[in-house]
């Protein structure tokens, strides 16, 4: 009884160890494959936050290139308006001298011609006042030389009224001259205040042209970054099943033990026929007296 029971310890051990250090190898392995997990986790996360930053730093960058080009477009716009509002200032200074320069000479021409009116007038009444004059002294000299002759009678009255109607009549015709003067003077002027009037408005002030400044373009803004997903690598090893497959392999050795014991123990019972395989056989029975002489030696 001692040589199976030995057999099937040695079995159920060896089983048994196989067992346990299978279960701690597999806990190993599971160990080291969920440190590397969570090792690649932790620099998959840490390059993805890099990643990101690094795309932001690109796209500001790309942004604040064209906020580059669209100021120098701004600028370029900015004084091109500048620059033609300067045009339009000095069209409106040429206009405004010409202007000028138009009702100056307007306004002296205006005085000059009305002045030659006024005095081509005076000229005409002085004229027809010395006209007048002298022929009044040839009448009353007419008159007075046939008052000094001292006739009478009725050709001599009639001598002195034909004079004093010449004189009448000469006066008469003097006012009416006068008055057909002053109002052709009165017309001429008005044609001359008309004309003042033409001259002055035929040149007007230049207007000048709205231009509308162009719009700045706005600053960009920073790009937001985005987080990276979450990731899961999952959960360690469990210890739970670690200390199953260590019982397992226990229950493996132990059953190993006993199933060799049983073994061994079939092969020591007697039978009742001598063959090969029985203790009283020739072949059989050598061989396992010998083992059991063996090993109760």
């Amino acid at each position: 009884m001692v040589a199976p029971l030995a057999m099937g310890l040695i079995s159920g051990g060896i089983n048994a160890a196989t067992g346990v250090l299978g279960a701690f190898g597999q806990q190993a392995a599971a160990r080291q494959r969920y440190a590397d997990d969570l090792a690649f986790q932790t620099a998959n996360n840490r390059f993805a936050a890099w990643q990101a930053g690094f795309n932001a730093k690109v796209q500001d960058a790309n942004k604040e290139h064209q906020f580059w080009k669209e100021t120098v477009n701004y600028n370029q716009q900015r004084s091109f308006v500048n620059s033609q509002r300067n045009v339009d200032l000095l069209r409106e200074a040429d206009q405004a001298q010409v202007v000028f320069q138009n009702r100056a000479s307007a306004g002296a021409a205006y005085a000059d011609d009305s002045a030659a009116l006024s005095d081509q007038l005076a000229e005409a009444e002085m004229a027809s006042a010395v006209a007048q004059q002298q022929y009044t002294w040839r009448a009353l000299s007419a008159r007075a030389s046939v008052q000094a002759l001292n006739q009478e009678g009725n050709s001599v009255e009639r001598i002195v009224n034909n004079y004093a109607f010449q004189l009448g009549d000469q006066l008469s015709l003097a006012a009416i001259e006068s008055d057909l003067r002053e109002r052709q003077y009165d017309r001429a002027q008005a044609g001359q205040v008309a004309q003042y009037l033409n001259r002055w408005n035929s040149q007007t002030f230049y207007e000048g042209q709205q231009f509308m400044d162009p719009l700045a373009p706005f600053a960009p803004l920073p790009t937001l970054i985005t987080p990276p997903p979450p990731t899961r690598t999952g959960a360690p090893p469990s210890n739970a099943a670690f200390a199953m497959n260590v019982a397992t392999g226990l229950l493996g050795g132990v059953s190993a033990g006993f199933s060799t014991y049983n073994s061994m123990s079939r092969l020591q019972t007697p039978s009742s026929r001598i063959g090969p395989g029985t203790p009283g056989g020739r072949l059989g029975g050598n061989v396992l007296g010998q083992i059991s002489n063996y090993m109760d030696s």
